[in-house]
C-alpha cells in the first residue's frame, strides 16, 4: 500500500513540481480515507482491475465532525487526482417518511446488486446542508450486496473451520 501511495506522490511532484508541498499543506492535521483495492496478496471479495488507492474521505483531526462533507473531499481528490469512489446524491429531504423511504429504496437496490457490477455495495452520507450553503456530515452508513454479505459469512465460517481443524490436529499429536 505504501509502495502505491509513494509512487503517486512521486508521479504528482514529477509532472508538477511543487505540488507535494501544497498537498502537506492541503493535508496538515487532516486524514485521507482510503480503501487499498487491486493487490493479490491482500484481495477483497471483489476483483479490481488495478492496483490503487480509492478514497472516499476527508477528517479534519481537530474537528468533532465526522469527515468532510462530500463535495469539498471530493474537490481536494481531484485538485491532486487521487482515484475516488463514485459519488451520487439521493436527493434532499425535508420530511422524514420521505427520507426513509428513499433509504428503503436504496437499501432493495444495493442489496440485490451484484459484486460483480456493483462492488461490494454503497456508502451513504448523511449530509445536513444549511441556507447559508454551509455542509455538515451528520453520519455515515455502509450497505453491502446481499452477494456479498454471504461470501463474508462463507469465509468467516471456513476459516473458523479451518483453524478449529487445525486446533485438533496440533491437540492430536504426541507430545515430544
Amino acid at each position: 500500500m505504501a509502495h502505491v501511495w509513494f509512487d503517486k506522490l512521486q508521479s504528482l511532484e514529477a509532472s508538477n513540481p511543487g505540488t507535494l508541498d501544497q498537498l502537506k499543506k492541503d493535508l496538515e492535521n487532516r486524514t485521507l480515507i482510503g480503501e487499498y483495492i487491486g493487490s493479490d496478496e491482500h484481495q477483497h471479495l471483489v476483483k479490481y482491475s488495478r492496483v490503487t488507492i480509492i478514497f472516499y474521505a476527508v477528517v479534519d483531526n481537530l474537528s468533532d465532525d465526522d469527515c468532510w462533507p462530500c463535495d469539498k473531499a471530493w474537490d481536494l481528490f481531484d485538485k491532486y487526482d487521487l482515484d475516488k469512489v463514485h459519488c451520487s446524491s439521493l436527493g434532499v429531504y425535508s420530511d422524514f417518511p420521505t427520507l426513509c423511504d428513499s433509504l428503503c429504496k436504496v437499501f432493495k437496490d444495493v442489496a440485490k446488486s451484484e459484486i460483480a457490477k456493483d462492488e461490494e455495495g454503497n456508502v451513504l452520507y448523511f449530509i445536513e446542508r444549511k441556507p447559508s450553503g454551509e455542509s455538515k456530515v451528520l453520519s455515515l452508513a455502509k450497505l453491502k450486496t446481499l452477494e456479498y454479505r454471504l461470501f463474508r459469512k462463507m469465509r468467516e465460517k471456513l476459516r473458523g473451520y479451518y483453524a478449529q481443524e487445525r486446533k485438533k490436529g496440533e491437540e492430536a499429536r504426541p507430545a515430544s
